[in-house]
């Protein structure tokens, strides 16, 4: 029996080879990861109870129902070796060198004032109403935000960084989401402490009450 590290480098194999050949039958997939039909048969149950392959049905070929093909979702994609970060920290570098660092963070926080504008809030709604649309907002992108009310204000505090690998190298980036969090809450906003800090959370105070 396969343990768990074999079980996932199988299923990225299947994945890789579907992306590169297109859909293929089993036989061709066992093949790829030289492993036994039955085998194969297994990765490609959980693979498909993931939702990152599908089956479809193959050309008819003699007698008998035609044999089903294996294809990539969609979603799978995210599965396979990306390059985000490196591209990111590369186009933030060329950002510094070409613009300046000053004229970087301007444009920062204009793409985090864009950002936020996508998210429809209503500059007149209660301030309380604001923060936990900026609280949902930040958590429909991977920021694990949530918030609580102070004696000066609220704040909103976030538990994961989507890019922190990046902002490691470009610190600048904070700038982007103070900007983003203000145009959400419609409210001056500082940030009180951050993840590169070695703080457990990044944590932004909301001056309204």
């Amino acid at each position: 029996m396969y343990n768990a590290v074999e079980m996932s480098n199988v299923r990225q194999v299947v994945l890789e080879t579907l992306r590169k050949q297109g859909p293929l039958p089993i036989e061709e997939i066992a093949h790829s990861a030289k492993l036994s039909t039955l085998a194969m048969r297994y990765h490609l149950g959980i693979l498909q109870e993931q939702g990152l392959i599908t089956a479809q049905e193959g050309e008819p070929c003699g007698v008998g129902r035609p044999a089903a093909r294996f294809a990539l979702a969609d979603c799978a994609c995210a599965q396979l070796p990306q390059q985000y970060g490196w591209l990111s920290a590369s186009l933030l570098g060329e950002l510094n060198a070409t613009i300046g660092e000053k004229r970087t963070r301007g444009f920062l926080r204009d793409a985090g004032k864009a950002a936020a504008q996508t998210a429809g809030v209503t500059k007149d709604a209660p301030p309380r109403k604001r923060v936990e649309r900026a609280a949902k907002f930040l958590n429909q992108r991977g920021y694990m935000a949530g918030w609580k009310q102070t004696d000066d204000g609220m704040t909103i505090n976030i538990c994961n960084c989507p890019y922190q690998d990046v902002a490691r190298q470009h610190p600048e980036l904070c700038e982007m989401d103070s900007a983003m969090i203000g145009e959400l809450v419609g409210a001056p906003v500082e940030m009180q402490c951050c993840m590169l800090s070695q703080s457990r959370t990044c944590e932004f105070r909301v001056s309204v009450k």
